[in-house]
């Protein structure tokens, strides 16, 4: 609990002189309650946005490797049909023997 939260605390028993302070205090419970909860949500929320994090590049890294692969085969498939295409150009260009 912060220390500006104590003071409050501190000076609202203070005002309250006699009154009977178990509502109060019932009160305080249900709030600290609230932010023991609000910060177990927020922990798991960091944990899955981590998660997240990490899978998601994990992804990137596997989409990444693929498309380097098909770069390679589009590559070695690009100089496969150069080589076919001199090979037709060249045999246009024989003449028959006469």
């Amino acid at each position: 609990m912060s220390t500006s939260a104590k003071a409050a605390i501190l000076i609202l028993v203070l005002t309250a002189g006699c009154t009977d302070l178990k509502p109060m205090e019932a009160r305080i419970e249900g709030l600290q309650e609230q932010v023991d909860k609000l910060q177990a949500d927020l922990a798991k929320s960091t944990s899955t946005a981590a998660a997240a994090n990490k899978a998601t590049a994990a992804s990137a890294a596997a989409a990444s490797s693929d498309a380097k692969q098909a770069l390679s085969i589009a590559e070695s498939n690009t100089a496969a049909m150069d080589k076919l295409n001199a090979k037709i150009d060249q045999m246009f260009r024989k003449r028959p023997a006469e």
